[in-house]
């Protein structure tokens, strides 16, 4: 498997005024996130003086798979992917972070390295913190603790069903899965009930995702399309009829 390699150079421009404001209204969600809702006054200023807030652009690395796990990092604003391969190219597990998430999950207070890379499918902006000061914060506050590992579950479960779609032997059902693990995880409902995916999603990163081909990929959404479940235009997927995908998430 052929891998889009971008080398690592953050963006340090410096930032006028109004993007100056626009960088702290994000650390400022950062720190009311629900994640650390049980966080003290003091630990939050902590957390304020020990993170860092970046700008990338699409195409960046954040981290290679294998590298050392210094950072823990929060998404505010654009599309990652995770993506880990064995040694033959043979097996790839791909997963996508979407807004105000931490990433990596795994690994927390063991892993020395990360087990996946880290992949700008968009423009991103990112909050990140020193692995080992956030640990230390999280193990402090018993509160915050409970609630991470709680979080945890539930990623864990929406990775066993990524398992379950990569095991599947039917092409076109994994496509089929894959758009409906997308619409529950990347999408947001609008107000008549659709939902759709605010970014940009070629019909090749489907057959990524899905462990297929293009080709397999585009007559899946040609027949969802036909069918009148699924809208795909300009690269955005907009799903109709989301019932019709609940299945494929059973």
């Amino acid at each position: 498997m052929i891998h889009l390699r971008m080398k690592r150079k953050e963006t340090m421009t410096f930032m006028n005024r109004k993007r100056s404001k626009s960088s702290d209204a994000y650390i400022e969600e950062f720190l009311n996130d629900s994640l650390l809702a049980k966080l003290t006054p003091d630990e939050k200023q902590s957390l304020k003086e020990h993170l860092f807030f970046r700008s990338y652009i699409k195409g960046q690395i954040l981290f290679d798979e294998g590298d050392a796990r210094s950072r823990v990092y929060f998404l505010c604003d654009g599309l990652i992917r995770l993506e880990n391969s064995d040694q033959t190219a043979s097996y790839s597990y791909i997963d996508y972070v979407s807004p105000h998430k931490f990433f990596p999950y795994g690994g927390l207070f063991s892993d020395k390295y990360y087990r996946y890379s880290a992949f700008a499918l968009t423009s991103i902006k990112v909050i990140y913190i020193p692995t080992a000061f956030f640990e230390e914060l999280i193990k402090g506050n018993k509160d915050t603790l409970v609630t991470m590992y709680t979080h945890l579950s539930d990623v864990l479960s929406y990775h066993e069903l990524r398992i379950r779609n990569t095991t599947t032997s039917s092409a076109s059902d994994r496509v089929m899965q894959a758009l409906a693990i997308w619409g529950k995880d990347i999408g947001v409902k609008q107000e008549d009930g659709s939902i759709k995916i605010p970014y940009k999603l070629t019909v090749t990163e489907l057959g990524l995702m899905s462990g297929t081909t293009r080709e397999t990929a585009g007559n899946v959404i040609k027949s969802l399309k036909e069918e009148g479940h699924l809208e795909y235009s300009g690269k955005i997927l907009h799903f109709i009829d989301p019932d019709y995908f609940s299945i494929y998430l059973d």
